[in-house]
């Protein structure tokens, strides 16, 4: 089992990721907010790279039952139903929905990831979930971290470190990276919340109010949920 990571999709291309399966990371927030829409009940979810393709979409779908979650530099955009903030998505306001999810830097990445033979949204709160499948799976693999504005995050690698971490064992090579991002999560481990607390985008959060939401995003499996794309669309897949 080859286990690649990246550590933002910056000069990766569609061929890179075909028949491999791909773990898509961003701990702040889109990935968590996966998991938690899933976990408050909503149908499925649409990553879309932009917030323009995103707007085109809703066009196309009934307004009833489709919400747009949109974030420009941490903020709720003007005109969506939600922003990215976990605790937005509760099951009153999510329940049976679908949501269509323009973040800054995860959806993009989401979208990218379709290109492989399966795709899993993946951060701390649902780390079993996809850990699991990966093994039962035993396949190549591809972590593909979103970081912010085509640049290195420490969060999302050392969840990407986590993965491999739980994986070692079956690993039979793996590049640099995933190396890197492996002593990493090793150093981190004992205390993630400091660490996404003091990284560039847990500061940044922390500093306009959504310290809460890094809190959250630091639970390691406190969702049981594994999202998976099918179609272009997340869907909860069975976690057992």
């Amino acid at each position: 089992m080859r286990v690649e990571l990246f550590f933002t999709p910056a000069g990766l291309a569609e061929d890179d990721l075909k028949g491999k399966a791909v773990v898509v990371i961003d701990v702040l927030r889109a990935c968590t907010v996966v998991c938690a829409a899933f976990a408050a009940g909503c149908r499925e979810i649409i990553p879309v790279k932009s917030l323009g393709d995103g707007s085109t979409l809703l066009g196309n779908l009934d307004r009833d039952v489709v919400l747009m979650a949109g974030e420009r530099d941490g903020y709720r955009v003007e005109g969506c139903d939600l922003g990215i903030s976990p605790y937005e998505f509760t099951e009153v306001v999510v329940k049976n929905k679908t949501i269509i999810l323009a973040s800054t830097n995860g959806s993009k990445a989401m979208v990218l990831g379709s290109s492989g033979t399966v795709e899993f949204a993946t951060s701390f709160v649902n780390m079993s979930a996809v850990v699991s499948r990966l093994r039962e799976m035993r396949t190549d693999t591809v972590i593909l971290c979103s970081g912010k504005n085509s640049r290195f995050s420490l969060e999302d690698a050392i969840c990407g470190g986590m993965v491999v971490s739980r994986l070692r064992n079956m690993i039979t090579d793996d590049n640099d990276a995933a190396m890197v991002a492996e002593m990493l999560y090793q150093k981190h481990e004992s205390d993630l919340l400091s660490s996404l607390k003091l990284s560039d985008h847990g500061e940044y959060l922390g500093s306009i109010g959504f310290g809460a939401d890094i809190d959250f995003a630091a639970g390691v499996d406190t969702i049981d949920v594994l999202p998976q794309l099918v179609d272009g669309r997340f869907l909860a897949a069975d976690a057992s």
